[in-house]
């Protein structure tokens, strides 16, 4: 008799401990996607190096300023173990040249503006099977509008016969790249993570926070 019961009980605790097992997969993050089809990602943060070609001595530079939207539009199992996103991006860069001659005591100021706007395509790959965790490589097509200023306390530094005036009054074009990028995403919620990307082009490192929605 007690080996009748212990067989019809057998079917309710392989249910119970399969309940079990998910409830705790769900509390981990473990087995599920962590950027699937449909979902929408808000991106602040901030970023050194790129190429820019300003550096030096006297040179000054502000971080970049970065603020990134994406959305998963293919997934599910139709491309690998991952998802497709596409999205936007928005950077600002300021860049600053300082010299003051010895002799003269005249001041030289050049300043440099770079606003960055891009259009990237990224690939999610969940290989960890950690919600918690989100890896992602892509690339992006971004043009950037530069913005050239100069000024000076020199009284012929604006004059067309100063031997300097084709580098202080000179203009810059603005200009498309490609570049190429590699991120990870750590959530410490649901709806927010952290953020680290490594990348060539408009900024070498950015960190910053994010928002899944």
């Amino acid at each position: 008799m007690k080996k009748f019961f212990f067989i019809l009980s057998l079917p309710s605790l392989f249910m119970l401990n399969t309940a079990r097992a998910q409830h705790q997969d769900q509390g981990s993050g473990a087995g599920q996607e962590s950027f699937p089809q449909g979902t929408n990602s808000l991106a602040i943060g901030v970023g050194i190096g790129g190429e820019y070609g300003w550096w030096g001595v006297g040179y000054s530079s502000t971080p970049n300023l970065v603020i990134s939207y994406e959305n998963g539009i293919v997934g599910n199992g139709k491309v690998g173990p991952g998802t497709i996103s596409i999205g936007g991006l928005l950077s600002y860069k300021g860049i600053g040249y300082s010299y003051t001659d010895p002799y003269s005591g005249y001041f030289y100021k050049q300043n440099w503006s770079y606003y960055i706007l891009g259009i990237r395509g990224a690939y999610h790959w969940n290989f960890t099977g950690n919600v918690k965790f989100d890896p992602y490589a892509g690339v992006m097509i971004s043009y950037s509008v530069v913005n050239y200023s100069s000024t000076s306390n020199d009284p012929g530094w604006n004059n067309p016969n100063n031997p300097y005036y084709g580098v202080y009054n000179n203009s810059y074009p603005s200009y498309a790249q490609v570049s190429l990028f590699l991120g990870c995403r750590y959530y410490v919620s649901s709806h927010i993570g952290l953020w680290a990307e490594l990348g060539y082009g408009y900024t070498n490192l950015s960190l910053g926070v994010n928002f899944k929605f």
